[in-house]
């Protein structure tokens, strides 16, 4: 996974300062000064990985006001926010709006490195977990309709016999529907489907 930083910052001097102490570390940094200027390039990128630092007033779109319109079209991104301004008020409604971290400027430089740090490792935890969930997601779609039917009822604790019953099926069919679902699935018990269908229903 890339450990890119993606910055906005409507002030020049501060990109270029921060830019320079990010990349000091090894780490890509890309800047941009406005929230617009990031989206023309990024709208349509909704997996990046790394973390965002966002200036939180800005000319045109602050970024608290652009985390405030609506879900964030970037999960695997963490987002740590930055401003000359902090309140309390404006502290509480970053983290609702589930910021990772808030700074006031100015920036302490060992601290803003080593939450950088962690963002990164947050990110790939989501990534990890968006890659798992993307992989059961792609079987479960493999399923026909009554393949998906038949394994909803099995996980209900039915037997063979009581679901071929409840969908008017022989035994002999639902066994095969069941061992085809399992097939794409790539498991090779209820119990392991099992799991593999409660790992979707918790994200």
């Amino acid at each position: 996974m890339d450990k890119t930083i993606w910055l906005i910052d409507d002030d020049e001097s501060i990109r270029e300062s921060m830019a320079f102490l990010l990349s000091g570390m090894g780490w890509p940094v890309k800047t941009f000064e406005s929230v617009d200027a990031f989206i023309a390039v990024h709208a349509r990128d909704t997996a990046l990985v790394g973390c965002m630092l966002l200036d939180m007033r800005m000319p045109g779109k602050g970024g608290l006001t652009w985390l405030e319109e609506g879900e964030w079209p970037w999960p695997l991104l963490p987002v740590i926010i930055m401003t000359g301004h902090g309140t309390v008020d404006a502290c509480r409604r970053a983290f609702r709006n589930g910021v990772f971290e808030f700074f006031t400027k100015p920036l302490d430089a060992d601290k803003l490195i080593e939450t950088v740090g962690l963002a990164f490792e947050e990110s790939q935890r989501r990534f990890s977990d968006w890659k798992e969930t993307s992989r059961i997601k792609a079987h479960f779609a493999q399923l026909t309709v009554r393949e998906h039917e038949v394994l909803a009822e099995l996980m209900k604790g039915l037997s063979n016999k009581e679901v071929a019953a409840r969908l008017n099926l022989s035994p002999r069919t639902v066994e095969a529907h069941r061992a085809a679902a399992f097939t794409k699935l790539g498991v090779s018990s209820l119990i392991q489907a099992i799991r593999e269908y409660d790992k979707l229903q918790s994200v």
